[in-house]
């Protein structure tokens, strides 16, 4: 069904036979004929007790539920539960309910009087077993007759009628939004914000804010949420896209108008302006109760326009507003916010498979892709939804080349919607947006705001920013977060500036532009960022200028790659260099980067041989785990350093001095620098915060301290070869945790560490030499000198002896955690009564511990692990229920039983009870067996599971090692601070709860089982321990109506009938030996009636005799005590005393009563009924009957199905048990018993058949199981035996193996002879090689100095060209006027010529 979008307008319940051809039939011709969908059952469709499942869907269809309550409506079952089913409609979905009484009182409906009365009643007998049907029907009848509607006892009833379709008609007029096509997920994050607003007073004015990023699902939530809630206002208006809307020319106060219109009908009115509208808004919606939804808001001035304030809107108003920007709210000062969460993987998929393939599920073949699709969107339904539509009807092969472009190029369609939030940012915000989607995911906030920090920009408010505009979030380890499409929105704005050249954008991340970036040198000055993360199989060619072009580049971090060659050349712009792995012995020698902020060369193969300088802007530098860094240089040109690491430098030998002098320095690390012999002489590092030196082996010389350190807090030197610690310790001032584990070589602690009065955690573990410091402290017992400060104490493995014990008690008066573990005192002395600050104290391994005869007042927890010396006594102190009851303890001592004193405990990990109203305050106990020594460690995590889901886990911080016998762990809850029992209760349904706890280990040794698990319920009160049960209480209900069945059987099929008031006398006589039974059974604590899954008790069932001619549901069994008062047993009544009902004896009701007593109850419970009954069957008797013919039907022989089922029963028993645990024969011999067990009375099977029946069920049930279960140790046996033989054949072939590789070892030998003599070979060849190099190398110095040459000359016929460029245009006009020169004078010379040879043809 779509979430609200309903199949039927009304939905009638009512009585057919009262009003289906009267009132509700005319209602029902009305409602049709206005055009109005109704849903009227038919009544031929009624059978049986049970209400039909198509009723069940038309009324959760159904938008509108009438309820015409008549005379005889609570006589039906099936009205009952449809008035269940409506009502709970009207809680869940909105629905709208309205009561018509027709000619009936309501009083009579609500308090169930009358005929109402009368038919409940009724219903109580034919239902006594359901009392949880009864309950429902009674409350549904109660609610309904609260609701407004309508009542007709005198009048006409087609006004009624006219009136109900009037006010139909009205409601259904309200028009309803559409919400979607496949509203997957939304019920429950539509009860989640109803929540909210029901979290209010009815008549507060509330407004409300659902946020999250675009395509979450805002809009569409908010959609349903008003379809769900706007009946109940009495002015509704959703305005949509407002930010979109409020862009367009008097966009606010077009919004404005269509407030009014929408609320109080005004068409006419033109507002003008903003400032206008809101005072009229205000006037007219003051007094109404207003559902407003504002749809799309990005800007406080469309909240101030639309919804300025609560002085608004009428009392019980409701503003919703959905917007991206969670800032936005705070700042309107909405009441509560709401986050739209994404679709988890379930939800997501079946939304993405209604969109790519129009039904629930994927067709063959496409189930793998489609995960795949739907991992990609990661739960945005806008993704779902673009990417299912565009891949319908597509086939695999399109859908995985689909799903590659998207993942390199998003879909436009959602990178539309999610960019409109990063389009509004500011250039700030936007710059660290893209930093963060292309390098910056998952890293800690710290990490990244030193980086954006150094790159100009200020992180902490930008960041608030995005994460207010549910663009990044910032999960429990202070990591930043961010959806996988909103990081591919951000990539894809940095990759749409330059398409086709990844050279020339901002940033660069993916492996193949990397690549072709740095192996062709393409890159440009636009490139400011930079992440290399290569598959294994790529290799990168770094050339000498392949970061040369890239000038601004300021963020370079190499994740993972392989490289030819090393960089000649690095950016002096960079903020952030994190290389680790980095290729070459030193960074270039060019690079200066002055504004570097952050440098990580972890794993790289630096040694660096020279000073650090001009590294002003540095604060952090991490050179862990280069093992190749013997020294580390002279750091007095990185003044500002604040973080130094020096981890796991296996070759690093000296400290430089200038770093004891680095006064910014707040941590230094050097942990496991296992060569490290020198350190700065003397340090004055008064920033100093943390100082690791931990298992540097060589270390002997602590450094001395020059001057106050107010800021040190801790210092950890374990594991080192420091000798003495220098006296001017007593400079550190601030110190709060020395830790000196396993410092064998010191023998002494300075004189003057008392006087750090800050110190709070001291452990010197593993340090026996240093227990003449306790010494130190017998002596100056006299002064009465303590360390008051210190709260934690670690004195593991000292060698202490019973007389250290007082004075490290005496020394330490404040300790909160002390440990003693593996130590050689035998007495834990009572004076540790006396520290009331004690609450964790660790005696583990004290194998010769053998006294506690006292614990601390406030103990919380005391580890006893491997005190195999352990008297009982002591043993039994630490796990007594005096102790438990007078502290909050956890306990582990050596044991193999769990306390007698739990109220429950099972075999195994797992521990079942039931509760209701509440959960309990309790104590777990694990008995943890062991096979062997167990050597390795282990944790374990407690699991809380109610009504089968899982609702709490809970770490266990502590691990469990080297066992070497059974232990018993207590726990008591109360002692763990991260349990809210409040949260543990809000999971708890109005029924008895099945709580099923775990103990499941995390690290699982394979010699180690949890055995045994116990309960024991704290603060046990009474009233308390009625809500808990050990046993499921559905089985133990079953088995009582169960055994009275049996009863009744036995009762009706007495052969002993009583005739006469004597035989009753005789009976009372019997009672009194029964009565008396009955005390024995209460006093010995004998277990009756247990269901079948109680397999250790049996089942003792008391029945009694009747009056002749009395039934026996109408009278009482009354028995004389032995002091002649009356005790009144309730007819098969059953004797218990169940250990899931602690507190509980006898379920036997004792009361005195006088003999007019007994007879008057013995006839009050005769009804005109029954009596008229009995003597109907008296006339149909024959005139000769006799008492032998009333009692006749009692001696009937059995049917030919009865004889059949005891042949069976009988041949079965005559088989051997096996065979009838077989599938078919287990069956046939169930439905035997079953048969056998439950036949009425007119069979005439004897009472000794049948309590031989009920004997053979009872122990065919207990040793089925008990069969199936040791059946089980056998296969569990035998599979251990198989594995002893698998052990033994895979020895001999261990053994055939290990010749086999021996032979091998000789083969490889042989060829590593082979390989010396051929690396000879190579070696002289590359010498060859190398010559030829050299000889290359010198043709090649060559060509670059005859290049060099040709480059000289070059440039001068370049300045020569240039020059002579100048003067082209003037030469040109030379060479022009040169040639008109010349042209006259050949002119005149031709002339010349002429006149010549004319003269001498003159002459001539």
């Amino acid at each position: 069904m779509k979430l609200h979008e309903w199949s039927y307008d009304v939905f009638l319940s009512f009585r057919g036979e009262d009003t289906r051809t009267s009132f509700t039939g005319s209602l029902y011709h009305g409602l049709h004929q206005k055009g109005i969908n109704v849903f009227i059952d038919d009544e031929k469709l009624r059978r049986g007790e049970q209400i039909s499942p198509s009723l069940l869907t038309a009324i959760e269809q159904s938008r509108i539920s009438i309820i015409v309550f008549s005379q005889n409506y609570a006589s039906s079952t099936w009205c009952l539960d449809e008035l269940v089913k409506i009502l709970e409609c009207c809680k869940t979905k909105g629905q709208l309910v309205w009561p018509v009484f027709y000619h009936v009182d309501p009083s009579f409906v609500r308090h169930q009087t009358g005929s109402f009365g009368t038919a409940m009643a009724k219903h109580e007998v034919t239902f006594k077993g359901d009392v949880e049907k009864l309950r429902k029907w009674k409350r549904a009848l109660f609610d309904a007759a609260n609701l407004s509607g309508w009542s007709l006892e005198k009048g006409y009833e087609f006004e009624l009628i006219l009136r109900i379709i009037e006010e139909v008609s009205n409601e259904l007029n309200q028009t309803l939004l559409h919400i979607a096509e496949h509203p997957v997920g939304l019920e429950t994050r539509i009860s989640e914000v109803k929540s909210l607003l029901n979290n209010e007073s009815c008549e507060d004015i509330c407004f409300i804010g659902i946020h999250g990023h675009g395509g979450i699902g805002k809009t569409t939530i908010a959609r349903a949420l008003y379809n769900s809630i706007a009946n109940q206002f009495e002015v509704t208006s959703f305005i949509s896209d407002i930010r979109e809307s409020s862009t367009q020319h008097h966009g606010l106060v077009q919004l404005q108008e269509s407030l009014l219109y929408e609320t109080v009908g005004d068409k006419n009115t033109k507002l003008g302006n903003v400032n206008k509208g809101i005072p009229i808004i205000k006037k007219r919606l003051c007094c109404k109760k207003v559902l407003l939804i504002l749809d799309d808001v990005d800007k406080l001035e469309q909240l101030e326009a639309l919804a300025g304030g609560r002085d608004w809107f009428g009392s019980g108003s409701k503003i919703i507003i959905t917007t991206r920007d969670k800032q936005l709210l705070a700042s309107h000062q909405v009441d509560k916010t709401y986050e739209v969460k994404k679709l988890n993987h379930e939800e997501a998929f079946e939304l993405f498979t209604w969109n790519a393939f129009k039904s629930k599920a994927p067709i063959g073949g496409y189930m793998e892709i489609s995960n795949n699709v739907v991992s990609y969107a990661e739960g945005l339904p806008l993704a779902l939804k673009v990417m299912g539509s565009n891949l319908f009807g597509k086939s695999v092969e399109e859908w995985k080349s689909a799903l590659e472009k998207y993942e390199k190029i998003p879909s436009k369609e959602v990178q539309n919607v999610l960019r409109v939030t990063y389009d509004n940012l500011e250039e700030n915000e936007r710059e660290i947006f893209l930093d963060i989607a292309c390098f910056f995911k998952g890293e800690t906030m710290e990490y990244v705001e030193k980086t954006l920090q150094a790159c100009g920009f200020y992180p902490k408010f930008g960041i608030s920013v995005l994460i207010d505009k549910s663009l990044v979030s910032v999960d429990e380890y202070n990591r930043l977060k961010m959806h996988d499409l909103i990081q591919d929105m951000g990539r894809e704005v940095v990759r749409e500036v330059s398409p086709l050249e990844p050279g020339k954008r901002s940033r660069l991340w993916y492996h193949e532009d990397v690549i072709e970036v740095l192996t062709e040198n393409s890159g440009t000055y636009r490139v400011q960022g930079m992440m290399v993360d290569l598959p294994d199989e790529y290799m990168v060619h770094l050339k000498d200028d392949s970061f040369k072009k890239m000038k601004n580049l300021k963020i370079l971090i190499v994740r993972k790659g392989q490289f030819y060659g090393s960089p000649q050349h690095l950016p002096n712009n960079l903020r952030l260099l994190d290389w680790m792995e980095y290729p070459s012995s030193s960074l270039p020698s060019s690079f200066h980067p002055k504004k570097l902020v952050l440098l990580n060369l972890s794993r790289s193969r630096c040694t660096m041989q020279e000073p650090f300088k001009h590294l002003d802007c540095l604060t952090s530098m991490d050179l862990s785990h280069c093992e190749f860094l013997t020294k580390l240089p002279d750091t007095s040109g990185v003044p500002n350093l604040t973080e130094l690491n020096l981890d796991h430098c296996t070759n690093l030998e000296e400290v430089h001095d200038s770093v004891g002098f680095l006064d910014k320095l707040i941590e230094l690390r050097a942990y496991g620098c296992t060569k490290l012999k020198v350190l700065p002489n003397s340090i004055k590092l008064t920033s100093l915060k943390s100082l690791i030196l931990n298992w540097c082996s060589s270390l002997k010389k602590f450094p001395t301290i020059l001057d106050k350190m107010d800021n040190l807090i801790s210092i950890s030197i374990e594991g080192t070869s420091i000798e003495e610690l220098p006296p001017s310790i007593g400079n550190l001032v601030a110190l709060q945790e020395l830790s000196m584990t396993s410092c064998l070589s010191l023998k002494q602690l300075p004189d003057n560490i008392d006087i750090l009065h800050n110190l709070k955690n001291l452990d010197i573990e593993g340090c026996p030499q240093l227990r003449n410091f306790l010494t130190k402290f017998r002596e100056l017992e006299q002064s009465n000198l303590t360390y008051g400060n210190v709260q934690s104490l670690n004195l593991e493995d000292c060698d202490l002896i019973d007389e250290d014990i007082p004075i490290i008690f005496k020394c330490f008066p404040n300790l909160v955690s002390l440990v003693l573990s593996g130590n050689n005192f035998v007495t834990l002395p009572r004076c540790i009564q006396e520290y009331s600050s004690l609450q964790l104290l660790h005696i583990d391994n004290c194998k010769q511990l053998q006294e506690i005869s006292c614990i601390p007042p406030n103990l919380q927890f005391i580890n006893a692990r491997n005190c195999v010396s352990l008297t009982l006594e002591s043993s039994n102190l630490l796990l007594s229920q005096e102790i438990f009851e007078a502290f909050q303890l956890q306990v582990m001592v050596p044991g193999k039983r769990i306390p007698e004193w739990f109220d429950h405990y099972t075999k195994g990990e797992y521990m079942t009870f039931w509760v209701q109203n509440q959960f309990p305050e309790i104590i777990l106990c694990f008995v943890l067996e062991i096979e062997s020594e167990m050597k390795k460690s282990f944790a374990c995590e407690i699991r809380f599971y109610i009504n089968s889901e899982e609702v709490y886990e809970l770490e266990i911080p502590i691990s469990f090692s080297s066992l070497v016998t059974d232990h018993v762990w207590l726990y008591d809850l109360r002692t763990s601070p991260s349990i809210q029992w409040n949260d543990l209760k809000s999971y708890l349904v109005d029924d008895w709860n099945q709580i099923e706890i775990s103990c499941e280990k995390i690290i699982d040794p394979s010699n180690l089982t949890i055995s045994w698990c116990g309960i024991h319920v704290c603060s046990r009160q009474e009233a308390s321990m009625k809500d808990i049960l050990f046993e499921d209480p559905d089985l133990d209900f079953d088995s009582s109506k169960e055994n009275v069945k049996i009863d009744d059987d036995l009762d009706k099929n007495n052969e002993e009938s009583i005739k006469s008031i004597e035989d009753f006398q005789k009976n009372l006589e019997g009672c009194e030996i029964l009565d008396r039974k009955i005390e024995n059974l209460e006093d010995s604590s004998i277990v009756a009636c247990h269901n079948d899954m109680d397999h250790n008790e049996d089942n003792i069932l008391m029945h009694s005799k009747t009056l002749d001619g009395v039934s026996k549901d109408s009278m009482a069994i009354v028995c004389y005590g032995s002091n002649n008062n009356v005790k009144e047993y309730g007819l098969n009544m059953v004797v218990a005393d169940h250990q899931s009902k602690a507190q509980q004896k006898a379920k036997v009701i004792n009361f005195i009563q006088t003999p007019n007593a007994i007879e008057e109850a013995f006839y009050a419970n005769l009804d005109d009924e029954e009596m008229e009954s009995f003597y109907a069957i008296l006339d149909a008797e024959t005139s000769h009957s006799n008492e032998k013919e009333v009692f006749s039907e009692f001696s009937k022989m059995p049917s030919e199905k009865t004889k059949k089922a005891l042949k069976t029963l009988k041949d079965f028993l005559n088989i051997d048990f096996s065979v009838l645990l077989r599938p078919s024969e287990y069956n046939t011999m169930k439905d035997t018993l079953d048969y056998l067990t439950n036949l009425p009375v007119e069979e005439g099977i004897s009472i000794e058949i049948r309590s031989l029946v009920i004997e053979v069920s009872k122990q065919f049930n207990h040793w089925s199981y008990d069969y199936k279960y040791e059946n089980k140790k056998i296969e569990y046996t035998e599979a251990k035996l198989l594995k002893v033989d698998e052990l033994e054949e895979g020895l001999e072939a261990n053994k055939t193996l290990f010749r086999e590789v021996k032979y091998l070892e000789s083969d490889l030998s042989n060829e590593l002879v082979y390989l010396e003599e051929r690396k000879k070979e190579l070696e002289e060849q590359i010498s060859v090689v190398k010559a030829n190099i050299c000889a290359s190398q010198g043709a090649k110095n060559m060509a670059i100095h005859t290049k060099k040459e040709i480059f000289e000359k070059g440039k001068i016929l370049k300045v020569q060209r240039d020059e002579l460029r100048e003067e082209v245009d003037s030469l040109r006009d030379e060479k022009e006027l040169a040639k008109k020169i010349q042209q006259n004078i050949r002119d005149e010379w031709s002339k010349l010529g002429e006149k010549f040879s004319n003269s001498i043809k003159h002459e001539k």
